[in-house]
């Protein structure tokens, strides 16, 4: 992805991607954002895996199907391109296909 330095970029979304509607829902604000302010280039990103939490128990994600899934719908539905974190060089085919 080139970055446009005329635009500012603006890098928002779930910190976790969590369910099919919480997705809906922030794209939805997101890209009515994105149409009432076009000089704004907005990239979607949540985390399909938050291996990074304060917390042994707490909640991760759906896992990489389903969050990649998510991703696409961003993508797919709402025109947004999207960004995701990985924690292994394994995950890069994968998510490079959303």
């Amino acid at each position: 992805m080139l970055h446009d330095k005329r635009r500012l970029l603006l890098i928002a979304g779930p910190c976790s991607l969590e369910s099919e509607s919480n997705v809906r829902m922030v794209a939805k604000e997101l890209r009515a954002l994105a149409d009432r302010e076009p000089d704004l280039n907005i990239i979607f990103k949540g985390s399909y895996d938050k291996a990074n939490r304060t917390s042994l128990t707490g909640d991760r994600g759906p896992g990489m199907e389903a969050g990649l899934e998510l991703l696409a719908l961003a993508k797919k539905d709402y025109g947004f391109a999207t960004l995701t974190d990985i924690h292994g060089p394994e995950h890069c085919v994968p998510v490079a296909k959303v």
